[in-house]
């Protein structure tokens, strides 16, 4: 009878601790809920800040963002037009010469592409009237004068190639066109200049 009493006893040791471990097991799992959802409450809560600090950005900054339109070789009233389609502004800043047909915009700033905020102001030159030019032979000077002639006239320099010759070092060979004639002004030129007998 004794050791009978001493198994029951056992017994109700035993349902103690197991009701005592699942107490602990349930505590453990509470506390892991617990937080886990308080992290996940405080990346929701940075997420909603970041989020609402861009959106304030933008709004209150103005910063939205376009792509710079192309418009070489529009006449000014089209250029106004293809900007008036977008949040950008134009401006018109000069003439230029230019290959281009006079009244076209020959140059514009930013480039085409270039990403900009939005009212940014895309700065525009209007291709001047092109006048034939008649310029000196080039052939025979040294290429800094005569490039630096090019320029007084509204001409550009174009591809500059060197060669081994017998000719002072930087003496012009031959340009592209051929200098002596009629030129447009902002027409390119290019250059074969001695190199000397290096």
């Amino acid at each position: 009878m004794k050791k009978f009493r001493k198994d029951d006893e056992l017994d109700d040791l035993d349902l103690d601790n197991l009701e005592f471990e699942e107490e602990e097991i349930k505590e453990k799992k509470d506390s892991k809920t617990k937080i886990s959802k308080i992290i996940l409450n405080i990346v929701l809560i940075i997420a909603i800040i970041k989020l609402g600090a861009n959106v304030f950005e933008r709004y209150y900054f103005n910063e939205f963002y376009y792509k710079a339109p192309n418009l070489l070789g529009l006449d000014l009233d089209e250029a106004k037009k293809t900007i008036s389609k977008s949040a950008l502004n134009i401006r018109e800043m000069g003439e230029v010469y230019s290959d281009l047909p006079y009244g076209t915009v020959a140059l514009q700033e930013p480039t085409e592409g270039t990403i900009v905020k939005r009212a940014r102001n895309i700065k525009v030159w209007v291709s001047k009237e092109s006048p034939s030019v008649f310029l000196d032979d080039l052939v025979g000077m040294n290429y800094i004068e005569a490039s630096s002639l090019l320029n007084k006239n509204g001409m550009k320099v174009g591809e500059v190639k060197r060669i081994k010759s017998d000719l002072p070092i930087n003496q012009v060979i031959a340009t592209s066109p051929k200098s002596g004639e009629p030129i447009s002004r902002g027409q390119e030129f290019d250059f074969l200049i001695s190199n000397g007998l290096e």
